[in-house]
């Protein structure tokens, strides 16, 4: 990158000194004439000597700079502000990559000792690096073998500066001495994408698709060909879930939503004309206490006034299609618990009608599909 200087040039008969630059090869790359007796010219920063040189009763000012001297003198001049900006991008960058705290969840308090100086092992802890993704892989599927009586799944997840490891511990079968055995069955069909089994053994693999009523968790421990024992399978299986809910939306919408606002009222009712103070434009009765005649058309009371805001909408079909999808979303998640929640949606189909649309969308939902089904023993007997 070249650099170069803006000077002006004051003096009489300016073009007697731009013949000398030429007779001295200095470069002029631009020329501004400011007066007739002064200009401003663009040369090569290493050719600013020779004009001094040739200057002779001409006054010379340099005016800017531009290229490479230009960026230096910048640098020089902020040279402060540049190192503590570069310093601050490394300790932010150190601190963001660094862990803070280490949050394991389990209720097993001796096991949440041992995994914390397991993970002392590998450097996972307090003012540490982060580990890669395929670090943490690894360390995880160690730490899954040395301890796989103990631990069923572990997680470990990067929130900001903390490590928060989730443990699922491993519960050994037991046998049931009521004679109760049970399985774990799938009350839904769907592809599986977590498995929590705390006692009896898993009967099928992640992203494997089951059926209705398939196995998920045996209470029967089987070793070789024969069932060595019966437990009561327990834990909980959650799976990916598809539904296509249709919905019919009107263009014009009426619903009355009951506020937080009410008041309590004295009235007295002629026939059906009440007589009464209200407060609110829009509203619903509920009766407290009346006092009435059967051979008058008289009665007095005390009542709750409930005010209701009236929702009168005229929507574009856009606009009924976007309510259309957050009326199914709000139906699909009231199914759902806590735990679960909507993967996906796609629009299957979408009918436009005079006064409404109709939405049929495909919905996918995580959520558990596990349930326990009891284990019937048929006796064998001797012949």
């Amino acid at each position: 990158m070249n650099s170069y200087l803006y000077i002006s040039v004051c003096g009489k008969s300016i073009n007697r000194f731009l013949r000398r630059c030429i007779e001295n090869d200095i470069d002029i790359y631009s020329i501004k004439y400011i007066s007739y007796k002064e200009i401003l010219i663009k040369i090569k920063y290493e050719d600013y000597k020779k004009i001094l040189k040739i200057k002779s009763l001409y006054k010379i000012n340099i005016i800017d700079y531009s290229g490479f001297i230009k960026i230096k003198k910048i640098i020089r001049k902020n040279i402060i502000l540049i190192i503590m900006f570069f310093v601050g991008i490394i300790f932010l960058t150190t601190l963001t990559n660094m862990i803070f705290n280490i949050n394991i969840i389990s209720n097993n308090n001796d096991l949440v000792k041992k995994i914390k100086n397991e993970l002392k092992i590998y450097d996972i802890k307090k003012y540490s690096f982060k580990k890669k993704y395929n670090e943490i892989q690894k360390i995880k599927e160690e730490i899954l073998n040395k301890y796989k009586d103990n631990i069923e799944w572990i997680e470990i997840t990067d929130i900001g500066t903390t490590y928060e490891i989730r443990i699922v511990e491993r519960k050994k079968n037991q046998i049931i001495k009521d004679g109760k055995y049970a399985n774990i069955v799938a009350k839904k069909s769907g592809v599986v994408r977590k498995i929590y089994a705390t006692s009896g053994e898993k009967n099928i693999e992640l992203n494997t698709y089951v059926n209705k009523g398939d196995i998920l968790i045996r209470g029967s421990i089987i070793k070789g060909e024969d069932v060595k024992q019966y437990v009561k399978a327990s834990g909980k299986v959650y799976a990916e879930v598809w539904y296509n809910v249709t919905i019919e939306f009107p263009l014009k919408y009426s619903e009355n939503i009951y506020t937080n606002e009410s008041t309590k009222s004295f009235y007295i009712k002629l026939n059906d004309k009440y007589i009464e103070k209200n407060k609110y434009k829009n509203y619903e009765r509920e009766s407290i206490l009346s006092i009435k005649n059967r051979l008058l058309p008289f009665e007095v009371g005390i009542e709750k006034i409930q005010k209701v805001k009236i929702i009168n909408d005229i929507y574009t079909y856009d606009e009924a299609l976007k309510k259309a999808k957050e009326k199914i979303r709000e139906k699909v998640l009231q199914t759902l618990d806590k735990d679960e929640y909507i993967m996906d949606e796609k629009v299957l189909n979408f009918t436009k009608k005079d006064s409404k649309i109709v939405l049929d969308m495909f919905v996918s939902c995580f959520e558990e599909i596990s349930k326990e089904e009891e284990i019937v023993i048929e006796e064998q007997k001797e012949q």
